[in-house]
């Protein structure tokens, strides 16, 4: 059970306005903002000023004031019992009625910063049903002796449709000459397969379209509200190839709303997904602690080794004098991060492990070169919740994509406006404007600094986690 002096139970909204007094606020859609009083009223930010500390307002100096986290392709929750194994299309299973929405890394998120979570249906069926958006404080729990309202509280229950390609829809099927009476004993076996199942399902909807059935079967139902973008489409894919076929089924059944999960090597296409203006969600490339840190060089190094200094004396030739006939490119910095996945491999062995085996041309730099080609791109921590020595949260995401060349304004907003418009929740939370819900973090210094910590978490107006002492 989390420490109560580090989380608040079950506090009431604030009957009178609460004044929150800092030296930086950092707006999450790119504006900053210095001495800012917010005050929030009924759960909601009321209004943003400058000006002197008031007295009764809550002020922790040098703190910097974000938006509450948002993590944007959860599994928090998600078991191998919210998994329906019936058939390999479940567009209708929601994740809402199974997933375990008290469990403790909702809890393990808050103290990270995240007061909002994607959670996705497991990647294990083609197409896996639906998505739903929490909120990670103010939801009931089932251990009595837990703190009350401390379960996350969902927002939207249809938040996406998740659909998935490549190894994890088939690799767990047995193949069909194995005679053995379980229901994993079922095709998809292949890639070939996986994409036969999610064409002949979409095809089927759109004949169900035409007839004219709506109403009469609701799982077709659900599948022509994703084709007409009323509900997007969550699609879980890794490797390059597997991206292009989502790219392919996607101009084929004219998917207006597409996102990418995970996209381990969507760096190698990011100029196709900037061209097709679809949105990637980027997972983490680790499933463990010892993982998740990357021995390999830095962006500095890189530039060293790419463009090295002058030795000695060939900078110090008059005009016209010494030409260099070296032959050496100036290479834009995002293809320099490519480099290093290629040739530089050995640097970061870790990268190609664990959950992640299918990618295999991983990189830290995916984040950075995604953005730098124009894609839209949030962070999704996965597992990084669930427990101890998993991975980590999306502000550690943040701060890594921008030690390997993400520009650190677009690595924030990955975490926060950005994050919360994919998740469908860009009108409520994700940004400090007025109106919008009363969801903040108080770091202790710059959230992207590794050595700063959330002071205060306010989720809906309520402090939750208090770290002032």
């Amino acid at each position: 059970m989390i420490a109560a002096s580090l989380l608040l139970a079950a506090l009431p909204l604030q009957e009178e306005a609460l004044h929150l007094h800092v030296d930086q606020l950092l707006d999450g859609r790119g504006g900053q903002l210095e001495q800012a009083l917010v005050v929030i009223k009924d759960g909601k930010i009321a209004s943003i000023t400058q000006g002197d500390i008031p007295e009764g307002a809550i002020h922790v100096p040098e703190a910097v004031l974000t938006p509450g986290l948002v993590d944007a392709y959860s599994l928090t929750g998600v078991t191998a019992r919210t998994v329906d194994e019936r058939s390999e299309s479940t567009p209708t299973s929601a994740l809402v009625m199974t997933a375990q929405l008290d469990a403790d890394g909702f809890q393990s998120a808050l103290r990270e910063g995240v007061t909002s979570t994607f959670v996705s249906p497991d990647s294990a069926n083609v197409i896996g049903g639906l998505a739903v958006a929490v909120k990670t404080a103010g939801g009931p729990v089932a251990d009595l002796f837990a703190d009350a309202n401390m379960g996350a509280k969902v927002v939207r229950g249809n938040a996406a449709l998740k659909v998935s390609l490549g190894e994890d829809p088939s690799g767990w099927n047995s193949g069909p000459r194995r005679m053995v009476t379980d229901v994993f004993v079922r095709r998809p076996t292949t890639r070939m397969g996986v994409v036969w199942v999610m064409r002949q399902e979409f095809h089927r909807a759109i004949a169900y379209r035409e007839a004219g059935l709506g109403g009469t079967d609701p799982e077709m139902d659900m599948l022509v509200a994703a084709m007409a973008g009323d509900v997007p489409i969550r699609v879980h894919a890794r490797r390059a190839h597997d991206i292009q076929t989502a790219l392919r089924l996607q101009k084929e059944f004219g998917w207006p709303n597409m996102i990418l999960e995970d996209a381990g090597e969507g760096h190698m296409v990011a100029e196709l997904l900037a061209e097709a203006g679809v949105p990637v969600v980027v997972g983490p490339s680790y499933d463990e602690a010892m993982r998740s840190i990357n021995h390999g060089p830095s962006m500095e190094d890189l530039r060293m080794m790419a463009r090295p200094p002058a030795v000695c004396c060939e900078h110090n030739h008059g005009p016209g004098e010494h030409e260099d006939h070296s032959g050496v490119r100036e290479l834009p910095d995002r293809f320099l991060e490519v480099l290093l996945a290629e040739v530089n491999e050995d640097t970061a062995p870790s990268l190609a492990n664990g959950r992640m085996r299918e990618t295999k041309r991983p990189t830290p730099s995916n984040p950075g070169l995604l953005a730098a080609a124009g894609v839209q791109v949030a962070f999704g921590a996965v597992e990084g919740h669930g427990s101890a020595g998993s991975e980590a949260s999306v502000i550690h995401l943040a701060r890594q994509a921008v030690r390997w060349g993400m520009d650190p304004q677009l690595a924030l907003q990955a975490c926060t406006s950005t994050a919360a418009d994919l998740c469908g929740l860009g009108a409520q939370t994700g940004s400090i404007e007025a109106g919008k819900d009363a969801d903040l973090v108080l770091w202790s210094g710059d959230p992207l600094s590794t050595g700063s910590k959330p002071v205060l978490v306010i989720v809906d107006g309520r402090i939750v986690v208090d770290q002032r002492g």
